[in-house]
């Protein structure tokens, strides 16, 4: 069973005070969710917009721009012009889903279990797509994972450095960016000051002389570029449901 300390532990970041122009972003973001505003639908004009939000015309200004570049509206200049719903292409929608998890915050369980289910498409990436030199900065980076694997904070960032390493070298954008991210998330969230502390897996010891070995096998199915080998390391380094 996982305590209620356990489950209480997730990916939700204390944010700092949001400007006026980020509670402006986060309003009209909330806006086109909750009214199911479709692309193409009018907003209003800066006027309209500085009196709903009761702001300055720089500081919807600046709102704006970051609504722009996360592709949330369109701007049109002229006559019957004004903000607009952008047409969002699937991956920046799927981006912004992925950005909110800071804001609404997700169990560290539930985001391991989507890393573990990623890890076999990396590896099998990095069997096939390895080069020597990317097989010499692993056993750099291993090296050093083994140096310091008791300690209950180095050991664990060198742990997420070997991941990352693993990731980079698929050549699929989609699938190392998501991973790098998911990554990013889980160490920012869970560097405790003790292993104990340092993943909610209940029974689960990060540092233990077992866990070292399988991920000495990653690298070692990675250098023999055998597929089997690799899914059966990935396998075996399966954090949940092992």
């Amino acid at each position: 069973m996982v305590s209620s300390q356990e489950e209480a532990r997730t990916f939700q970041r204390v944010a700092p005070s949001q400007s006026v122009a980020d509670r402006v972003v986060t309003e009209v973001e909330a806006m086109i969710k909750n009214e199911a505003l479709v692309p193409g639908h009018r907003i209003g004009t800066r006027q309209e917009l500085c009196e709903q939000f009761g702001v300055a015309p720089a500081t919807l200004g600046e709102a704006l721009r970051v609504l722009r570049a996360r592709g949330s509206v369109d701007l049109r200049p002229g006559p019957g012009g004004g903000i607009f719903v952008a047409d969002q292409s699937p991956l920046i929608r799927l981006a912004h889903s992925v950005l909110r998890l800071r804001q609404t915050g997700a169990p560290v369980n539930d985001v391991i279990k989507v890393l573990d289910a990623l890890d076999e498409a990396v590896m099998h990436d990095a069997v096939l797509n390895r080069t020597d030199a990317d097989v010499a900065e692993l056993d750099a980076v291993m090296a050093e994972l083994t140096e310091h694997w008791h300690d209950p904070i180095e050991g664990l960032h060198g742990n997420w450095r070997l991941h990352r390493r693993i990731a980079e070298i698929s050549p699929n954008a989609v699938l190392r960016t998501f991973y790098l991210n998911l990554v990013d998330y889980i160490e920012g969230e869970t560097a405790g000051p003790s292993s104990e502390d340092a993943l909610a897996v209940p029974g689960f010891r990060q540092d233990t002389d077992e866990r070292l070995r399988i991920h000495e096998a990653l690298v070692e199915a990675i250098r023999s570029g055998d597929v089997q080998q690799g899914r059966k390391a990935v396998l075996d380094h399966r954090t949940l449901g092992r």
